[in-house]
C-alpha cells in the first residue's frame, strides 16, 4: 500500500460508517453489555478492556484487509480509524489512546472538558481518563492508536532510553505501573513531514511484510521523538523565557548530569538565577527541579535493572544511591513494585 492509496481508503466511506450517518444512536447499542462504573458526575462510565484481544480492534476496519501471512506483529499496539458519525458513550480504559487529526477536526468530552482539536493535533490520553469523542462529520479524519502498557516497557522505552527525562518528560503519565489520570495535546500544524511519516507508519501497519514490526517501532519511536520537537516549540512560545534557553537542552543536561548536578549548578550553567530557574522548570515541565532527578533515577534504574545483571546494590550506586534501603523506597514509591519484582516482570 502506498501513501496514495491509503489517502483514498481514509477518505472513502466505509458501510459502517454510512450506517452511523444514518441512525447515529444504533452505535450506542454495542456497548450496552459493556461494564460500567460511577462517576463523580453519577453519570455512569463505560469500561473499555482489550488486553488480551487487540485483534479484534486491528481487524474491524474492513478498508483495510490485513495480510493473512504477516498478521501477527505481536505489537500490543492497534492503530483503526475512528468510524465518523459514530456516537460512543463516555467511557474509560486500561490502554494509552493516542488521537491524531488526520483532517477536520475532533471533538472530544475529556474530564468534563470540551476539547477541541484541529487538524494536524494529537491528544495522548492516560489510562482511565472519562472521555469521548462527540460529533463528526466526512471531513472529519480521526486515527486512533491503541496501546498497552507493555508497549511503552518493551517497544517505546528501550529505545528511547537514551533520552532519560525527555522521553519520560512524555511518557511518565502512561509508565506501566502508574494511573495519572490526565491527557496531554501536541499541535503539529502544517508539518507536512509530521504527517509523511504518519502516512508510512499506517501503510506499513495496514499492510505488514517482513520486518513490519521493527519498521513500525522506528516509526513509533520517530513520532514520538517529533513529538519532543513539537512540545518544546510550543512551551517555547508560550513562556516569556530567555531567548537563549532550550529546554531540551536543559533536560538534556539533567540527564548528563544527575549524578552531580545540583539545583545551583544548574541554574548557573544556564545563567538562570535559581529562584527564577526553579519558576521556569515547573512552569514548563510540571515538575520540580528535584522530581526531575528523581524521573532521570528511576529510569536509569529500570533500563539498568532489566538490561544488565548488576545487583539491585550496584544498580543503587550506579544512579547515586549510597543508601540501599532509601533506594528501595523511593523505587516502590515511584513504581509500586519492588526493584527485584520489577526485574522479574520486565526483564
Amino acid at each position: 500500500m502506498n501513501r496514495e492509496e491509503l489517502r483514498n481508503r481514509l477518505k472513502e466511506m466505509s458501510e459502517s460508517e454510512l450506517r452511523h450517518k444514518k441512525d447515529p444512536e444504533r452505535g450506542l447499542k454495542l456497548y450496552e453489555n459493556f461494564n460500567r462504573v460511577n462517576h463523580e458526575s453519577k453519570e455512569p462510565i463505560y469500561i473499555f478492556d482489550f488486553d488480551t484481544d487487540l485483534n479484534r480492534i486491528s481487524y474491524r476496519n474492513t478498508k483495510f484487509p490485513r495480510n493473512s501471512d504477516h498478521s501477527d506483529l505481536n505489537l500490543q499496539l492497534a492503530i483503526t480509524q475512528h468510524s465518523r458519525y459514530s456516537k460512543l458513550p463516555i467511557h474509560i480504559h486500561n490502554y494509552v489512546e493516542m488521537n491524531y487529526v488526520y483532517s477536520g477536526q475532533c471533538k472530544q468530552l475529556i474530564n468534563g472538558k470540551l476539547v477541541t482539536l484541529q487538524e494536524g493535533d494529537i491528544c495522548i490520553l492516560d489510562t482511565n481518563v472519562p472521555h469521548t469523542i462527540l460529533e463528526t462529520t466526512e471531513n472529519d479524519i480521526i486515527i486512533n492508536f491503541i496501546m498497552l502498557k507493555p508497549f511503552f516497557t518493551t517497544s517505546f522505552l528501550s529505545r528511547l532510553a537514551g533520552t532519560g527525562i525527555i522521553s519520560n518528560f512524555l511518557v511518565n503519565a502512561i509508565s506501566q505501573t502508574q494511573n495519572h489520570n490526565r491527557y496531554i495535546i501536541f499541535q503539529t500544524g502544517n508539518n507536512i513531514s509530521f504527517k509523511e511519516i504518519m502516512e508510512n507508519l499506517m501503510c506499513e501497519f495496514f499492510n505488514p511484510q517482513i520486518c513490519s514490526k521493527e519498521i513500525i517501532e522506528s516509526y513509533m519511536v520517530i513520532v514520538f521523538s517529533e513529538l519532543i520537537r513539537t512540545f518544546q516549540k510550543n512551551q517555547a512560545k508560550d513562556y516569556n523565557a530567555s531567548s537563549n534557553t532550550d529546554l531540551v537542552d536543559i533536560l538534556k543536561y539533567l540527564e548528563d548530569n544527575y549524578k552531580d548536578c545540583t539545583l545551583n549548578s544548574t541554574a548557573e550553567h544556564f545563567n538562570f538565577h535559581p529562584n527564577y530557574f526553579t519558576a521556569y522548570l515547573k512552569k514548563v515541565t510540571g515538575y520540580s527541579f528535584k522530581e526531575l532527578i528523581q524521573m532521570q533515577r528511576m529510569t536509569k534504574a529500570s533500563i539498568l535493572l532489566t538490561n544488565s545483571s548488576l545487583t539491585v546494590q550496584e544498580i543503587a550506586n550506579e544512579i547515586g544511591y549510597n543508601n540501599l534501603g532509601f533506594f528501595y523506597k523511593k523505587f516502590v514509591a515511584y513504581f509500586d513494585q519492588t526493584p527485584s519484582e520489577y526485574r522479574k516482570r520486565f526483564s
